[in-house]
């Protein structure tokens, strides 16, 4: 009795020392302890450390509270004789098989066997229970770091094998891509050119084994023997970091001649350079680009063919026209032949500069202008023409359209500007400006009557220039004064 009044006394004093608390959120201990006295002295030294100090008095209690509160139990001291069927060592067992919680083993035992019990339950120390509060302080904080030394290694390992598994992925995709791709591929050192890795495409392609790739150069391996420049082209590569090559020949392993594209880079795996050649068969597209060449050539000797026909023909139709001008007696009707003459002219002289240039879809305005300008002049001598044309390219559709309104213009001019006069003079403008072609034609002839409207004329000529202007999208002024200007302004129409 007068033990426990002395213990009692013992424990009021000491609650009663000032406990200075840090800033930190206090952690919080189970305490496993079968004697009471012994587990209130135990939890009044630790709440002055600044431990919560949760307390049970048996193993079924110990387990019960573990479960129930691991959320907020940061570490377990445990009695190893707990008075029961089972000691402290098998109740740790039980709670460390479900919760990952550093535990100390508190206990009187010195023993080495008991000792040796302990130390493959758990890592975390072993305190002898008269030891002072600075020990067990330092044997807790000691367990609080291994505990975090080992949920970061824990972690890291996680991190570990996630990022192998990432690799294993990563490596499987690239194996699957290398593998199945429809590309011949090596994989060189870069160092030293020695080829490290082959794709069964490519063993496919040259009929060679993989064995007879490996650790060998490029320029050793008898497909590439052709390849009179297999080392400079590893030298390229080790001054550019890239290479390619369109159209090189390779031989197979029973000497069949293929043509291939070759394409070659540097680039790092890791911190080691490395070379990889992709090789593609394009036998079959050369074929087909021969034959697809000859099929072009002939469309092109067909369509030239065409033009110089067509051209036969026009000349052939302006010849009969001609002729049949030349017999007729009426003056009227040799006017109204010289006129389909010029207009089937400027056609011929179209399909004559096509064929001249070989060109099947755009023509030079330029060229083309001066031509009908020419042909225009064989139908007077009294009459000179000055030109200044820009280099415009249109389509060959639009290109007939303007020499067609040029022939009408200048036949207009020609026919009715001079009446009196021997010495008539024309200028043709065409200019390109912005998006849209600028033609003019000026003469300095008797002009135009004061009330002229272009929409009201019986003037067949002027009637079709109108027509083909709106055909265009264009605009057309007729412009007053000494002589005739007209200015058509036209939409650069392209191919």
């Amino acid at each position: 009795m007068q033990k426990l009044i002395i213990l009692i006394l013992f424990v009021i004093n000491l609650s009663q020392e000032v406990n200075i608390m840090d800033n930190k959120k206090p952690k919080t201990i189970l305490l496993v302890e079968d004697d009471a006295m012994i587990a209130v002295v135990e939890t009044i030294k630790l709440k002055k450390y600044g431990y919560n100090v949760i307390h049970v008095l048996n193993g079924q209690k110990a387990i019960e509270t573990a479960n129930d509160n691991s959320n907020i139990i940061d570490l377990i001291l445990m009695d190893i004789n707990l008075g029961e069927k089972l000691d402290g060592t098998e109740i740790a067992k039980l709670i460390l098989s479900d919760q990952d919680i550093p535990l100390i083993f508190l206990s009187s035992h010195t023993e080495r066997e008991v000792v040796e019990k302990t130390e493959n339950i758990t890592f975390y120390g072993y305190v002898v229970k008269d030891s002072s509060i600075t020990v067990l302080d330092a044997s807790i904080k000691m367990a609080f770091r291994l505990h975090e030394a080992y949920q970061n290694l824990k972690n890291q390992k996680i991190e570990i094998e996630l990022d192998e598994k990432k690799l294993e992925i990563f490596e499987k995709r690239y194996r699957r891509l290398f593998e199945s791709a429809k590309d011949g591929i090596l994989i060189l050192n870069a160092d030293n050119g020695m080829i490290v890795d082959v794709n069964p495409y490519l063993i496919a392609m040259l009929d060679y084994t993989k064995e007879e790739f490996l650790n060998k150069h490029i320029w050793d391996i008898s497909a590439f023997k052709n390849i009179d420049y297999s080392k400079q082209l590893y030298k390229a590569l080790q001054d550019k970091d890239y290479v390619r090559y369109d159209n090189l020949p390779l031989e197979t392993k029973d000497g069949q001649k293929i043509q291939v594209e070759f394409i070659s880079n540097v680039y790092l795996v890791d911190t080691e350079r490395v070379i990889q050649c992709n090789i593609r068969d394009i036998t079959t597209r050369i074929k087909h680009e021969k034959s697809l060449n000859m099929v072009i050539n002939k469309k092109r000797d067909l369509i030239k063919e065409i033009q110089h026909r067509t051209k036969n023909s026009f000349n052939m139709i302006t010849n009969l026209i001609q002729l049949r001008a030349s017999v007729s007696k009426s003056t009227e009707t040799k006017n109204i032949l010289e006129e389909l003459t010029l207009r089937v002219q400027s056609i011929s002289d179209l399909y004559s500069l096509l064929h001249e240039t070989n060109s099947y879809y755009e023509v030079q305005l330029k060229t083309y202008c001066n031509k009908v300008i020419e042909s225009m002049l064989s139908f007077t001598k009294s009459i000179s023409i000055n030109k200044d044309i820009d280099e415009i390219t249109v389509s060959t559709k639009n290109a007939a359209t303007i020499g067609m309104i040029l022939v009408e213009l200048l036949s207009n001019s020609i026919k009715y500007a001079f009446p009196e006069s021997e010495n008539g003079i024309i200028n043709v403008e065409l200019k390109r400006v912005g998006s849209n072609v600028l033609l003019k034609v000026e003469d300095n002839g008797i002009g135009l009557p004061d009330d002229f409207d272009i929409t009201k004329i019986e003037s067949l000529g002027l009637h079709i220039v109108n027509l083909m202007v709106t055909q265009l999208g264009g605009k057309i002024k007729f412009i007053p004064g000494k002589g005739t200007k007209v200015v058509l302004e036209l939409p650069l129409l392209e191919n």
